[in-house]
Formats: C-alpha cells, sequence, structure tokens
C-alpha cells in the first residue's frame, strides 16, 4: 500500500531513548494540517540524531512527511514516517499561530483519562491547561537499563544509514528526570503527576553540565516551573501515553505551550 502523505505541525519533541534498530529514537508529536479539522499525530520512531541537515527540523516547524499505519502501536493517532521522505516548511509558527491551532483542541487531563477506561485504544495525545501547578519534584535519572546501554553500544562509531557522514556518539543519560504535580480544569480532579519527556528539558540540563546537582536543580525549577508555570504565563501542556498496554493509561507532559497571560489566541484557523 502507498503512503500517504501529511502536512504536519510539529509540537513535540521528546528525549531521545536507546532503541536497538536505530541506537537512539524520538517520538514526535503534533497536528495534521492536511485534513478537515486539525488532528493529533504521533511520527514514531525517528532517528533524529542521524537526520542529515536538510530534514531535521525545530518545535513549531510545520513538515511534509510520507506516513504508514504503525504496525505494532494501536493508538490511533500513530503513524510511522517514511523518514526519507521529511521536508521541513518555512519557520517556527509564533504564539499566536500556535494558539490559533492548539487552544481550540484543548481538553481536560481527567477527560483523557477517562476515555482509556472506556476503550484502552482511545485517544493518546492532547493538550491540556493546568488549574493549578502544585510542584516540581526533580529527582537523579537511574542510568539506562543494561538493555539499553547494550543498544547504544551496538551503534558506537558506526555510520549512520541515514547520514553516512555522521558517525554515531553514544547517547547520554539524563542528569535529572523531572515531575509536574498539577490538578487539571476538570470538576473534582484529584491530581496528576506526570514526568516531563520534552527534548527541552534533557537539552537545558546539559547546559548546566559545571553546575553542582543543588545549583542545577534550582536552575530547572526556575525555567520549568517558576517561569512556564507563572501567573504571567497561560500555561498548557501536551500530554501523550505509552505504547505499552500496560502502561497506556500512564501520561507524560511531552511539551509545553505557555503565552503571556491575557492573550487571546483561540480564534480557529479553520
Amino acid at each position: 500500500m502507498a503512503a500517504e502523505k501529511a502536512k504536519v505541525l510539529v509540537a513535540v519533541k521528546a528525549s531521545p531513548e536507546p532503541s536497538s534498530t536505530y541506537g537512539d529514537t524520538v517520538c514526535v508529536a503534533g497536528i495534521r494540517l492536511d485534513r478537515s479539522q486539525p488532528e493529533w499525530i504521533r511520527l514514531y520512531p525517528i532517528p533524529y540524531r542521524q537526520l542529515a541537515d536538510p530534514k531535521t527540523f525545530r518545535k513549531f516547524v510545520v513538515i511534509d512527511v510520507d506516513i504508514n499505519a504503525s504496525p505494532r502501536d494501536p493508538r490511533p493517532e500513530s503513524r510511522r514516517p517514511v523518514l526519507e521522505s521529511i521536508v521541513p516548511q518555512g519557520q517556527p509558527w509564533g504564539n499566536r499561530a500556535r494558539g490559533a491551532l492548539l487552544e481550540p483542541m484543548v481538553t481536560t487531563m481527567c477527560h483523557l483519562r477517562a476515555g482509556l477506561d472506556a476503550d484502552i485504544n482511545g485517544p493518546s495525545l492532547g493538550i491540556v491547561r493546568p488549574a493549578t501547578v502544585k510542584r516540581l519534584a526533580i529527582t537523579n535519572h537511574p542510568g539506562w537499563t543494561g538493555a539499553q546501554t547494550r543498544s547504544i553500544a551496538n551503534f558506537i562509531g558506526q555510520p549512520s544509514l541515514l547520514n553516512p557522514d555522521a558517525r554515531l556518539i553514544p547517547l547520554e543519560a539524563p542528569r535529572f528526570e523531572a515531575r509536574y504535580e498539577y490538578t487539571c480544569e476538570e470538576s473534582g480532579c484529584k491530581g496528576h503527576k506526570q514526568r516531563i519527556l520534552d527534548w527541552e528539558l534533557v537539552a537545558y540540563e546539559r547546559r548546566l553540565k559545571s553546575q553542582s546537582d543543588e545549583l542545577a536543580r534550582a536552575s530547572i525549577k526556575d525555567k520549568f516551573f517558576d517561569m512556564i508555570c507563572s501567573p504571567q504565563r497561560r500555561t498548557h501542556f501536551i500530554v501523550g501515553n505509552f505504547a505499552d498496554a500496560t502502561k497506556r493509561k500512564n501520561f507524560s507532559v511531552l511539551g509545553m505551550y505557555y503565552p503571556p497571560a491575557g492573550s487571546d489566541y483561540g480564534a480557529t484557523l479553520f
């Protein structure tokens, strides 16, 4: 069957994870723009660190990509991208354009979770507004498992299949894990605790390499809690769950959208 063509606004680039096939891969999620109405899509696997420069892309950039059904992932939004077909288009969208697309799609975390109680293969991506962000919990990352370490080792120094001029270097485990503790806008919400899987967190941690754990934790809190979740921002979390059916009801924060408080970007583009 021929691949389907899709136009996707990239809203999420999750942090890289070890892969037995590619060394490491990234999960990308965003909004399809080529449908009658905007809809979520998940693109996996993408060995992003192996992509040649013309195919790399930033968050909130539109990409054209050919997609196929995911052979092992029954979640309705999941598609397998044809890596060679990726073509980034233009510059990242600003807050006003992002908001006009994303804000009409806002739901509640409790609603997403209840949907999986009814159907384990129900919607697995969404954008939610926290009513109150109570805390950002930061802990040390446990490091890669034995299996993950072996997957990485098998690819060290090998030429990339996607970018023959590049040599694969080991993927470092993140220094920390961070979790938001928040309530959503659902009446009677009892609270949610979700790990941040945004690549931006891992990249920010690495900029703090020279700092002590205490100072690095304070810097992470300053950006991801004090700034992103401040009263001066209208904070939204882009959330997604896991492919493993035994973990499917667990969601993580894959990315954040946080325009200035008082802005009104909810007028739909469609």
